[in-house]
């Protein structure tokens, strides 16, 4: 187990975060930042030394941003409680109390009803925007095969999407939800990892939650179709399933566009989920994702609008 630095271990002895000789320990699973436990006698935290700046199309990776979502969502069992956000001649260092728990890996059910929770606060919050609606959608990923250098099998892909408008309130949401960014904890579900909030679509979340990409990358392997289909129908809005359902098809192709980017830039991992997102997205629509939308219409019209 590979201990914090002493560079780093020092500076938080000397600001008061942790007592002389705390034990600590490197976590693995994030795929930008360092993250290590520390011992407390009055309780573990972790500290996550933000990487230096660097261009990333769809994941920024914002410190102060974190810390304000972390502030906001503090008492109310989903995200974990802040501490501190230090500048440090080694980067920015995010204190938080430690999450007590693993990782998700079943019962899709829980995550919709966590993210319902969590898309239906006040965003009180100076965020940036997430694009929104079809327009939008298809912008962002011009900009993101924009930055490859071999997009034309991407670019040739047209969904056949109907035009659907920005969401005209915006909700808080993480851009983020993989599995590994959810916890089980004792007390319910928490989500890690808030350095790329915004304000947007909660669709936004749920694309990313059922991203075969996604799943394959931090859990293995993609949901299945009954997991897929309990987690639209426990999510509580109607309203804005009916708008990921209507969007799918351009999330999966931002998801595919991101994973073209990722791949070129050396990161191996992301050429499986390119192709695990690029077989959601050929299905034929007729045949996939109409059957979807009507398995998930019977189940959501159970649910109070």
């Amino acid at each position: 187990m590979t201990p914090i630095p002493n560079q780093l271990l020092r500076i938080l002895i000397s600001r008061g975060f942790v007592a002389e000789g705390a034990i600590s320990h490197r976590l693995v699973g994030g795929r930008t930042n360092q993250v290590w436990r520390v011992a407390r006698a009055r309780g573990d935290v972790i500290c996550k030394l933000f990487a230096p700046p660097a261009e990333n199309p769809l994941y920024p990776n914002n410190p102060a941003a974190e810390f304000a979502v972390l502030k906001r969502l503090s008492g109310l069992n989903l995200a974990p409680e802040p501490v501190a956000l230090i500048a440090t001649t080694l980067g920015d260092v995010l204190i938080y109390r430690c999450v007590e728990g693993g990782p998700w890996r079943q019962d899709s059910r829980r995550v919709a009803q966590m993210l319902g929770r969590i898309h239906r606060m006040t965003p009180d919050m100076p965020l940036r925007q997430i694009p929104s609606g079809t327009a939008a959608l298809r912008a962002q990923i011009a900009r993101i095969l924009a930055g490859c250098r071999e997009p034309e099998a991407l670019l040739a892909i047209e969904p056949n999407v109907a035009d659907v408008p920005a969401l005209p309130d915006p909700r808080l949401v993480h851009t983020d939800t993989v599995p590994g960014n959810i916890i089980v904890t004792a007390k319910g579900l928490q989500l890690i990892d808030w350095q790329c909030p915004g304000l947007g679509d909660p669709a936004e979340d749920i694309s990313a939650f059922l991203s075969p990409a996604m799943q394959l990358l931090y859990r293995g392997k993609p949901l299945d179709h009954g997991q897929r289909q309990s987690f639209l129908a426990a999510y509580p809005d109607p309203e804005i399933v009916r708008r990921y359902l209507a969007l799918a098809p351009l999330y999966h192709l931002r998801i595919a566009a991101y994973c073209q980017w990722k791949t070129e830039a050396g990161d191996a991992a992301y050429g499986p989920a390119l192709v695990a997102e690029l077989s959601e997205l050929k299905k034929p629509r007729a045949n996939h994702h109409q059957a979807g939308d009507d398995d998930a219409e019977r189940q959501i019209s159970r649910l109070p609008e």
